[in-house]
């Protein structure tokens, strides 16, 4: 009780401080924004997520107004926001992808296509809608992230090999076999690449293959 407390007088004492800033010196904007990623972190902590996450994006839109290369630092926190959402409850599921299309539209917004931060939040979501059973879904925002992957850092193979391996196991949950083989094969080859015969990804994927194979000739 004490710490719900102490973070409400804080919350009041930022909202106050905000007030002064706005209205004595408006182009204090770096003050406003750690302000604000302040409140937010306290939100978060809450678990008022809609608090704060209209924190960070208050603190997003004053950043990219005044000096928008900086808006990296918010949108790493809302990501941030977002995969503490990500918790065990069906609830908390639901919760996460919503605020993960949040987030994606407001970064899509600031960055390129080739931002790292995009293709995160894509895989964040395909993941999170994994969770809910929501394959055909989780599916397409996978698909989405390997090809980002493919456009932008072709030479990172082995996110690429890892993201043809969940692609391939959504297909077979699908109950298309022949695609799921498709991608595992793919994801076989970047593997015999760039990791060594012992490593776990490589053997299971040779022994899904396998598996896969003599399932479909069956």
């Amino acid at each position: 009780m004490y710490l719900i407390y102490r973070y409400g007088e804080a919350i009041e004492c930022y909202q106050e401080a905000l007030i002064c800033l706005e209205k004595d010196d408006p182009l204090v904007y770096t003050t406003m924004i750690s302000v604000l990623e302040k409140m937010g972190f306290i939100f978060n902590i809450q678990h008022q997520y809609d608090e704060a996450l209209n924190a960070q994006r208050r603190a997003l839109q004053i950043r990219n107004e005044n000096k928008p290369i900086d808006h990296l630092m918010i949108a790493k926190n809302l990501k941030e926001i977002e995969i503490g959402l990500a918790g065990n409850s069906k609830t908390d599921y639901d919760r996460a992808a919503e605020y993960f299309e949040k987030c994606l539209h407001i970064i899509e917004a600031s960055v390129s296509l080739a931002d790292p931060m995009i293709s995160d939040i894509i895989l964040y979501l395909s993941l999170v809608e994994e969770k809910r059973n929501h394959r055909e879904l989780s599916l397409a925002h996978e698909i989405n992230y390997c090809l980002i992957c493919l456009k932008f850092r072709p030479l990172d193979q082995r996110p690429i090999g890892y993201s043809f391996s969940r692609i391939g196991q959504h297909y077979e949950h699908l109950n298309k076999p022949i695609l799921a083989i498709d991608y595992y094969r793919q994801a076989l080859t970047i593997f015999q690449n760039c990791l060594p015969e012992w490593h776990e990804s490589r053997i299971d994927m040779e022994l899904k293959l396998e598996r896969l194979s003599k399932e479909t000739i069956m």
